[in-house]
């Protein structure tokens, strides 16, 4: 476990009276290319902390381990990249922003804006078919060959999503304000 309950302690999660954390004791793992699962944080709350702090310190990525890559997208939601030759390809070609209620990617050189899939596929990704919503898409339906590893965490993460409507999804019907 790379991030337990000591981690980030000094910081809060601050949301508006309406908002809550769906599910705040869910772990949050992510399962990288050889195929083990690895634990980033313990809990969603510790993960929207690490977010609390990122913002604090104008911090846009935190590296959590050798391998593992924690993005903050717009002080909104947080990416979990493990540190894959395609990740590296993405983050050195584009910036992820949370606007109008979704993540898109903003790339550095060419002034194009584009979705996370795209931008995927624009360094490297396989296309398997998939339109790419929540982590359901990017982990659960897909071959393990065909991962992009990346994990979305926001104040609606699920541990365990069935379909692509359920926990945090890269476009909410919503838009999420803190």
């Amino acid at each position: 476990m790379i991030f337990t309950s000591e981690s980030f302690s000094e910081y809060s999660v601050e949301l508006p009276s309406e908002e809550s954390v769906k599910n705040p004791t869910d772990v949050v793992n992510i399962i990288k290319s050889d195929g083990v699962t690895e634990t980033v944080f313990q809990d969603v709350t510790i993960a929207l902390r690490c977010l609390a702090f990122m913002v604090a310190r104008n911090q846009y990525y935190l590296q959590a381990s050798d391998d593992i890559i924690i993005v903050n997208v717009s002080g909104v939601k947080l990416l979990v990249l493990e540190t894959t030759f395609l990740n590296q390809k993405l983050l050195n070609s584009f910036n992820m922003v949370y606007a109008r209620g979704k993540i898109v990617c903003v790339h550095r050189n060419m002034s194009n804006i584009m979705s996370l899939s795209d931008a995927l596929k624009s360094v490297g990704l396989k296309s398997n078919g998939v339109l790419l919503m929540n982590n359901y898409d990017l982990e659960t339906n897909v071959k393990q060959t065909e991962r992009p590893h990346i994990k979305v965490i926001d104040i609606n993460f699920k541990a365990s999503v069935a379909t692509s409507s359920e926990g945090s999804v890269l476009e909410d019907t919503l838009q999420i304000i803190y």
